[in-house]
């Protein structure tokens, strides 16, 4: 059980900072009439959620630079060209993007319809989904985990994801400035995913290490973070999670090479 400690705490931050972002959002509606007091000398200042999802640009941009880098060959670098392409096909294809939004609209549902006078709740919930699961450090994060020996806690297996929590904490209060409650249920994806991440890296952590596929995972991962911080910044919009696929997609090519004698 102690394998999932980072999992847990990452779950927990996205919850506080969610319901962090809630208070401040209804905070930041009440203008100086609705408060019955005159505006200062200054001009109105920006709207809160619009800076917020800025900032959370410009760091999400941070997160995704290191994984970015972190390919070590120019074998490497292609295998990483080619899944994103790839994974961009076969996303396109089975229209993942349209129905983690049709996803988000059915959780929002239930939820009791949500804030009409927030930002897209479906929109929130992907971008929210997507941004707290994915990354060289939920990758390299995951691996560190299910390195915890059984039976005891040892924190320096859990070092990315804890640091990954604060990050999320910070994220998660951001989005739901802009998006509302349907940030929340995001947390049910992390568990979720996560949880069934470090399951997974516990028994082909060897596998992926022979391979070399790791690196690359991580760096198409950074790259589809990028694609999310352009829509945060309203650069492009991005269907990202028609780019999932290419997450896995280098466990199967660098899998293939080497099977072929070829040095990835």
């Amino acid at each position: 059980m102690w394998k999932y400690f980072g999992v847990f705490c990452n779950v927990f931050t996205v919850l506080l900072g969610g319901t962090l972002g809630l208070l401040l959002r209804r905070r930041s509606r009440r203008g100086p009439a609705a408060r019955g007091k005159k505006e200062g000398k200054f001009p109105p200042r920006e709207n809160l959620p619009d800076a917020m999802m800025v900032c959370l640009g410009f760091c999400t941009v941070f997160a995704a630079a290191s994984g970015v880098i972190g390919v070590q060959s120019g074998a490497q670098a292609l295998i990483v060209v080619a899944s994103m392409a790839g994974g961009l096909l076969i996303g396109w294809a089975l229209r993942l993007d349209d129905r983690l939004n049709r996803l988000g609209d059915a959780v929002l549902a239930r939820m009791g319809g949500g804030d009409e006078s927030a930002g897209n709740p479906a929109e929130g919930f992907v971008t929210a989904c997507l941004l707290f699961c994915i990354g060289s450090m939920t990758v390299l994060g995951s691996f560190e985990s299910a390195a915890n020996p059984a039976g005891e806690l040892a924190l320096e297996c859990h070092t990315t994801l804890l640091i990954k929590s604060m990050l999320d904490f910070v994220s998660s209060t951001c989005l739901s400035v802009t998006f509302g409650a349907s940030v929340l249920a995001s947390a049910v994806f992390v568990l979720v995913f996560q949880g069934a991440l470090v399951a997974l890296a516990a028994s082909i952590e060897p596998f992926l290490e022979a391979t070399g596929a790791l690196p690359v995972m991580s760096c198409a991962g950074s790259l589809i973070l990028l694609a999310i911080a352009m829509n945060l910044l309203g650069i492009k919009k991005i269907k990202t999670a028609d780019y999932l696929p290419a997450l896995f997609l280098p466990i199967f090519i660098c899998w293939a090479l080497t099977g072929l004698g070829i040095s990835v």
